[in-house]
Parts: C-alpha cells; structure tokens; sequence
C-alpha cells in the first residue's frame, strides 16, 4: 500500500510547476514537533531491517502500538508526510492515482525514527472510494489537525481513527467486468 507519492508545487512552492515522484528508500520532506513549533525535515522514507536488506515503507494504524518496531514511534515520533496524491496499485497491477477532491494538499500520517533518521507511512482500511482498488490506504490528517497530530499525545488514538473521503482517482481506471 502506497509505495508511490508525488508532490508538485501545489505541494512545495519552489517546485515550480514540476512533478516529483516520491519512492521508497528515498529522503522525503517530512513535517515533525520539535522546540514546541512544526518543523521540516528530510528523512529515508522506510525503516531498515537490519538482518535483511528490507525497508518497511508502511504501517498499519490497528498494530502500532502492538507492534515493537513502531510502539515508541507513535508515542513520541509522530510526522506529517504532505503530497499532491498517491498511487495504488490494484489487483491486475495497474496504477491508479488519487488525490484530493479539492486538489489541496493531502497530509499523510507517518512515525519516524530520529536516531536512524527514518520515516513509515501509517495505513488504515480503505473508505469506500479506494475499496475497488485496495483494501488499505495512507491514514490521512485533515488540515486543521495537522499540529495535534504532531503534538497532542492524548489525541493520537482518536486520530487514528479517521477515515477521509477526500480522495478521488484522477489517473488510471477502474477495470469493469462484464462477464
């Protein structure tokens, strides 16, 4: 789930017009809480596992604070990747892309690692517009609880809880079947 993002300059302004694809293993722009105000940083977009030459890109929202690998993270690391969309692929492969309704920037939850300097993207179930797609998705934070996200401990449950319908498909298909 989500191993493609992209911004443009709707997302940062220097881009300019141009579209930057995000992949994984690469450094991201992230938004974190430091010095109590928000901050942004470049972190590797995938946790290393050391025994194997592996990253986790994702996470799920329902085992991280089961998981050990992300329990501290959700607790004290929480980040803010933004993007103009993402890509999803569906069971025969094809890509198909989705962004914001309002074409606004969508703000995908994340955790990080500091020391490692590393970054996933939390998942939750798909709502109904990607259900046809996949049966996940980035978990995304609207805009006006972006800085709780990042800074209010005791709220981070409630948000992981929610579910956008803010998307639509504005590349690829949906492949119909007729027989």
């Amino acid at each position: 789930m989500c191993g493609q993002y992209y911004c443009d300059s709707s997302t940062f302004s220097f881009l300019e017009n141009s579209e930057v694809k995000m992949l994984p293993g690469q450094d991201i722009p992230v938004f974190i809480y430091f010095n109590d105000k928000v901050a942004m940083t470049k972190l590797k977009w995938g946790y290393s596992i050391s025994m194997k030459n592996e990253l986790i890109i994702n996470a799920r929202c329902e085992t991280l604070f089961d998981k050990k690998i992300f329990q501290n993270d959700i607790k004290e690391r929480r980040c803010i990747i933004p993007a103009k969309g993402f890509y999803q692929k569906d069971s025969k492969q094809h890509r198909v892309g989705f962004e914001s309704q309002e074409h606004q920037t969508i703000y995908m939850a994340g955790i990080y690692r500091a020391k490692e300097k590393e970054v996933v993207i939390i998942t939750t179930k798909a709502n109904d517009i990607m259900k046809p797609i996949h049966d996940r998705m980035p978990l995304t934070i609207p805009k006006d609880k972006v800085k709780m996200w990042l800074s209010d401990n005791e709220r981070t449950k409630d948000l992981l809880l929610y579910q956008s319908q803010d998307l639509e498909i504005v590349s690829g298909y949906l492949q119909q079947i007729l027989f």
